[in-house]
């Protein structure tokens, strides 16, 4: 599901459309009874109700952001520093707490993932970014 909110999320936004995800752990529903969640609240472990995972989406259709999580594509690099509407975002949902997970990883992404990995997954985004915008520099990472 992140997946596909990562891959839609350059693509909804033509239309002002965005698009988010909220990721609940254990949260008590009727596919996840409370008899059933006990062993994870018997050893004190967070369980979610279905109410808190419900002000998680509704936040998430009505939040804004500082920044964009991330440029996709042919994206310029000073799309990030636009304010908005949340694009692009998931809430994971553990106990009583949010956390929102996709800017943490984005900003990480260079660790993890490498500079030089990231630059070249961009030219393949911008090969293959339809969208009619902005250019990405094709000039390969050493």
């Amino acid at each position: 599901l992140i997946g596909l909110v990562r891959a839609l999320r350059p693509v909804f936004i033509q239309d002002n459309i965005t698009i988010n995800s909220v990721a609940p752990a254990a949260t008590i529903t009727k596919l996840l009874p409370k008899n059933l969640a006990e062993p994870i609240m018997a050893v004190g472990l967070p369980v979610s109700t279905s109410d808190h995972v419900g002000l998680a989406i509704a936040f998430s259709a009505v939040a804004t952001e500082e920044r964009k999580v991330e440029p996709y594509g042919k994206d310029s690099d000073e799309i990030v520093t636009r304010k908005g509407r949340w694009n692009g975002r998931s809430i994971l949902c553990l106990g009583d707490t949010y956390t929102e997970v996709e800017q943490p990883i984005a900003d990480l992404r260079g660790q993890w993932f490498g500079e030089k990995n990231m630059k070249l997954t961009r030219l393949q985004q911008a090969a293959t970014d339809f969208r009619g915008q902005g250019t990405v520099s094709n000039e390969l990472p050493n």
